[in-house]
């Protein structure tokens, strides 16, 4: 790492801030995933990984038929066509690579959960899921969470209590960062920004690295300050196939094709070996996908009006 920026590669990053074991935190939600990332974990063989991502998707469905998730914290996991998320059913039902343990929440459950986590609270009370079918701690499916429904001390109503949620470790693909970690986003940012907060170290993927003035332009983006960041990652197209608003749009004939191909434990590890161990990093990767893929992808640009943060003088005498 340099000694004056926080600039690593993938496979640095990864090396340096993930150990088995570790409670990972995944942003993005549909958009961002880092999907880059994820893959690092798996080539690097990192084991034992307890996952949580409100929209697990198919990159917590990779990472759970790659053998690397004891437990998944989510919402729901799925293909968003819609379709099965297979290594994620043959995980639960046949125990294949190996049984993982499940604690699920509803989506916005999970994000008062990393907002809790974020400010250091030992709870937040809600009433957003009485009534809906997690009012259990657990199920016969076997299907956990640590919610707890308690009586309110000022008006006596029934409240649910949602635990604060904590990780060693984030990752999120966003759309620039400066060399230090100030990491800048937009578009739908679902739980991203409190999910980073309830971290212990947090790893910045990028799609550029630009100068901290463009940052400073434009504040308001600003989703994690550089003081939080333990390491910087410029990865161009690190989400796909997730999309990046402003960058490139989802990849719908990957989702299509991962689907067909993970039908079978065979097929999911035939698909691994091609788009993850076959390729050493998300260059090879990018080869493997293909330029007219590529271009085919890339959003059209298209910019917001721009807006006048304002330049003050600073007035010190009092008249």
């Amino acid at each position: 790492m340099s000694e004056r920026t926080k600039v690593v590669s993938m496979k640095e990053a990864i090396e340096d801030y993930v150990r088995d074991g570790d409670t990972v935190y995944m942003g993005g939600f549909i958009q961002q995933q880092p999907f880059a990332a994820a893959h690092e974990i798996i080539r690097q063989g990192i084991k034992n990984l307890t996952i949580s991502m409100s929209a697990g998707l198919i990159l917590a469905d990779q990472l759970v038929g790659a053998g690397t998730v004891k437990r998944l914290i989510t919402a729901f996991t799925w293909n968003p066509l819609p379709a099965k998320a297979h290594c994620f059913e043959r995980a639960l039902i046949k125990g294949t690579p190996h049984e993982i343990e499940l604690e699920e929440y509803s989506i916005l459950a999970l994000a008062l959960g990393y907002f809790a986590g974020a400010l250091d609270l030992p709870y937040v009370a809600t009433k957003t899921i009485l009534g809906s079918g997690f009012d259990w701690q657990s199920s016969k499916s076997g299907v956990n969470n640590r919610l707890v429904f308690h009586r309110s001390p000022i008006n006596g109503e029934r409240v649910c209590l949602i635990p604060p949620m904590k990780h060693d470790v984030g990752i999120v693909q966003v759309q620039r960062s400066d060399p230090y970690g100030n990491a800048q986003s937009w578009g739908m940012e679902g739980d991203t920004k409190y999910g980073l907060q309830s971290c212990g170290k947090i790893i910045i993927c990028a799609e550029e690295i630009v100068p901290t003035e463009i940052i400073m332009r434009d504040p308001n983006r600003t989703i994690i300050p550089g003081c939080r960041v333990a390491a910087v990652v410029e990865e161009p197209w690190g989400a796909h196939p997730a999309p990046v608003a402003g960058y490139y749009d989802i990849d719908w004939q990957y989702y299509a094709l991962y689907e067909r191909r993970t039908r079978s434990e065979q097929g999911f590890q035939d698909f691994l070996q091609k788009w993850v161990y076959g390729v050493k990093d998300r260059r090879e990767y990018l080869s493997l996908l293909g330029l007219e893929r590529i271009n085919e992808l890339k959003a059209e640009r298209f910019e917001c009006h721009p807006v006048s943060y304002g330049k003050f003088a600073q007035h010190l005498e009092v008249r």
